[in-house]
């Protein structure tokens, strides 16, 4: 009987992984592919995104300026091959320009910081391969990028060091209420895997684009990938 199980070893599942390992819980993830990080996450652009382009006072803006910050903190503990490189939004014309001050506007609401409207000149100075007709950038400085496959491998390593347990080729294949699955708030779950059964207090959904699947095993229909 497991404390919480985390279907999906992605960035997100790994994350939670790394997360709840700092307590005193007994916690396993399961993943169908044969390693981690072999879904979307394998595939991401491993940027680290600044609080831009997101609508002001979003939970998405919210979150990405602290995901920005969380990763700084974590860079140097877990040895992240995180690096600060900044962003430009580049205008070719008056009127994206006026939309570059809107962008600043409502990534400043979100809390984003250290953004700048930068000018033709800056843009010669500064990167000299840009296309000669932009006129003006949003530079913002706090963007970075990093290995999203190492940084997988960085949070379920120490997750595991904590005794996470790790279970790939472990496809989930249903999901069922288990007897003698009693949690504070509800019914445990029994799930039926590649790899075995698993039974569990609470799940924790983080399969990517599979997550509507996960959740239809349950019983929840709201959403679709």
């Amino acid at each position: 009987m497991y404390d919480v199980i985390i279907v999906g070893g992605g960035v997100v599942g790994a994350a939670v992984a790394y997360e709840l390992s700092h307590y005193r819980l007994r916690v396993a993830l399961v993943e169908k592919e044969e390693e981690l990080s072999f879904g979307v996450s394998k595939a991401n652009s491993g940027i680290i995104h600044p609080g831009t382009q997101n609508p002001p006072n979003s939970l998405k803006g919210r979150l990405c300026i602290q995901g920005n910050q969380l990763v700084r903190e974590m860079a140097e503990p877990l040895q992240l091959d995180f690096a600060e490189v900044g962003e430009l939004i580049v205008a070719f014309d008056e009127e994206e320009i006026s939309q570059l001050w809107h962008l600043k506007d409502e990534a400043e609401a979100c809390g984003a910081s250290g953004l700048e409207i930068v000018s033709k000149e800056w843009l010669r100075d500064n990167e000299p391969n840009l296309n000669r007709d932009a006129c003006a950038a949003l530079l913002a400085p706090t963007a970075g990028i990093i290995s999203p496959y190492r940084f997988v491998y960085a949070l379920s390593g120490e997750a595991r060091l904590n005794d996470v347990e790790i279970h790939t080729s472990a496809e989930v294949l249903s999901i069922s209420s288990g007897a003698g699955t009693r949690s504070k708030n509800g019914r445990g779950y029994v799930l039926s895997t590649t790899a075995g059964e698993f039974a569990t207090r609470y799940l924790i959904n983080c399969a990517g684009l599979y997550a509507d699947m996960i959740a239809g095993m349950v019983g929840v229909h709201e959403f679709s990938i």
